[in-house]
């Protein structure tokens, strides 16, 4: 009976339509971050981004993205190296995004939605929920370029706030994303 059962599943899995896969295209995606002190703005970005998009034939888009810590620049070589240290880029090397949604691309292009991506970020070797609002421009049945921005708490990432003339940086940290993304094998 289980070898029946086994061969019943085998068949519907056979039967099912395969997800499709969107990957991120790194040289025209970005991730950044923005981080306030009482005296100035800071804005930092990586374009190292890898990731990928399942659109599942239940309605789901699963999304994974990250980006090496070291690889987001903000133009002040010092001020990189001193992120790299509080971040501990040694033993936590990325950040990363695991999401779930819900949505089906549109039947006509081009085409723009608004979702929320519910997920875990995981940054500074730690993990927490985090919920996304996202836009997707479609601008094909193949290809999206998907926006999006939230604020993170640097505390509860357990990150030691920098600080400059004795003054830390705000806990409020600002990560966007400009993501770029195109159906693999197209």
């Amino acid at each position: 009976m289980t070898s029946a059962l086994a061969t019943l599943a085998m068949a519907a899995l056979a039967q099912a339509p395969a997800a499709r896969i969107l990957a991120v295209n790194p040289s025209t995606s970005t991730l950044g971050y923005a981080i306030v002190h009482k005296l100035h703005k800071v804005d930092g970005a990586s374009h190292s981004v890898e990731g990928k998009v399942a659109l599942l034939a239940d309605g789901r888009i699963q999304v994974m993205v990250r980006a090496p810590v070291a690889s987001f620049k903000s133009g002040d070589a010092n001020r990189d190296e001193h992120m790299a240290e509080v971040l501990e880029t040694g033993k936590y090397s990325h950040v990363t995004f695991k999401g779930v949604a819900t949505a089906s691309p549109p039947a006509t292009f081009p085409s723009a939605q608004d979702l929320s991506l519910q997920g875990v970020l995981e940054l500074h070797g730690r993990k927490h929920p985090e919920t996304l609002p996202l836009k997707i421009e479609w601008l094909s049945a193949t290809e999206a370029r998907v926006k999006a921005s939230f604020p993170v708490s640097l505390d509860a990432y357990e990150v030691e706030r920098p600080s400059l003339l004795f003054i830390k940086i705000d806990d409020a940290c600002v990560i966007t994303a400009d993501l770029a993304l195109k159906e693999e094998g197209k």
